[in-house]
């Protein structure tokens, strides 16, 4: 039974990618937990909300680069801060 050679660089790219994406979710050794805060509002709502959970600073600090964002055409924003 011979294995095509596109049929390993398939596997082979997609055990890369689904590595790379879990990798932010690895615990780090000496990676304390933190607070997570996040403040947000949508377009169509009236008061901003909020809600805070725990997780781990290298999670944290991912989310709240990824996430945070103000859209000035509508005023919808979202803040994530993180705390020790």
């Amino acid at each position: 039974m011979q294995v095509k050679r596109s049929t390993l660089h398939d596997i082979a790219t997609g055990a890369i990618i689904a590595a790379a994406l879990a990798l932010p979710f690895v615990p780090l050794p000496g990676d304390g937990a933190a607070r997570m805060k996040v403040h947000f509002r949508t377009a169509d709502a009236a008061k901003p909300q909020s809600f805070s959970t725990e997780t781990s600073q290298s999670v944290c600090s991912i989310m709240a680069a990824t996430l945070s964002y103000e859209d000035p055409k509508d005023g919808a924003f979202t803040h994530v801060k993180c705390s020790e």
